[in-house]
């Protein structure tokens, strides 16, 4: 799955379950779950976030988000298994961009923030401490052979 089908998968899970439980989502708030950084703003875009800043409480639109996310995902687990993997697999796709949304994913979903691939790391880290071993073993190395 392609991070923006993901996106549009999360996005309108959140505006049906936002129309089951009749939550309102205003027009600006329905259009600030769609922000990203991950591609330049459009004028619109840069007009709906001004908006949202001068007319939303950013704590309570991430508050109403979280709960509808909640809501909409456990929904969803208790009607099928294809339905759970899609949220998971939408989650997974859309952590390689930088969106709003994954702000509310994460408070919802803490289990996710964890890294994508944790090895990575562990490996980086083993590569730095081989190349600093090799460094200090040529430098001993050219000691001992200018003696």
């Amino acid at each position: 799955m392609d991070p923006t089908e993901a996106k549009q998968f999360l996005i309108s899970r959140v505006i049906e379950e936002a129309e089951i439980e009749q939550v309102n989502l205003s027009e600006v708030e329905r259009k600030m779950l769609r922000f990203t950084e991950a591609e330049p703003a459009t004028q619109d875009m840069a007009e709906t976030v001004a908006e949202f800043e001068e007319s939303c409480d950013s704590d309570e639109f991430e508050s109403k988000v979280i709960a509808l996310l909640k809501s909409a995902r456990a929904r969803d687990a208790a009607q099928s298994h294809q339905q759970e993997q899609m949220w998971s697999d939408s989650i997974w796709a859309i952590k390689q961009e930088d969106h709003y949304i994954l702000v509310m994913i994460y408070r919802a979903f803490p289990e996710y923030r964890k890294s994508i691939l944790p090895t990575h790391r562990v490996r980086d880290y083993m590569i730095y401490i081989a190349i600093g071993i090799a460094v200090v073993l040529v430098i001993i190395g050219i000691a001992i052979w200018s003696h």
